[in-house]
């Protein structure tokens, strides 16, 4: 049996099984070799900061989307300032990708709040969250 992308580190063989133990370990069936790979911790994600576990990437999300509305409770409807502010605060953890998505959302969260509320604020902000799109798309 041969495991795909897998090869002896002693032989160099690709003929490996799989040996039932606690720990995953390999074992080259051409000269009986075994070994344990080095597996890097599941799920981390490297950022600025070091690596964090990305359901600790999506909560940083969550608040950063909090924080983007309310931002624009406060008044400041720039996108060019909402992307300064949040990056800013979450720019160590979150990369410029994951902010300009998470600015999109949290301003599509606050103009449904605002919608029949405040017509002026909603056409303004219609038109930044256009703005932040054309970056987002520019990025990708």
């Amino acid at each position: 049996m041969a495991l795909q992308g897998v090869s002896c580190p002693k032989c160099g063989s690709r003929r490996i099984t799989i040996v039932v133990s606690d720990i995953l370990t390999f074992k080259c069936i051409d000269c009986g070799y075994t070994w344990s790979p080095n597996l890097p911790a599941q799920g981390l994600v490297h950022t600025k900061v070091g690596d964090i576990h990305w359901t600790e990437i999506k909560k940083i999300m969550e608040d950063a989307m909090n924080y983007v509305i309310k931002i624009l409770s406060e008044n400041v409807i720039s996108c060019n300032d909402i992307i300064n502010k949040v990056q800013e605060k979450y720019g160590n953890y979150l990369t410029s990708r994951e902010i300009l998505r998470t600015i999109i959302n949290g301003i599509k969260r606050y103009l449904e709040e605002i919608r029949y509320k405040d017509q002026n604020k909603y056409s303004t902000l219609s038109t930044e969250l256009n703005r932040c799109r054309e970056l987002i798309s520019r990025k990708e």
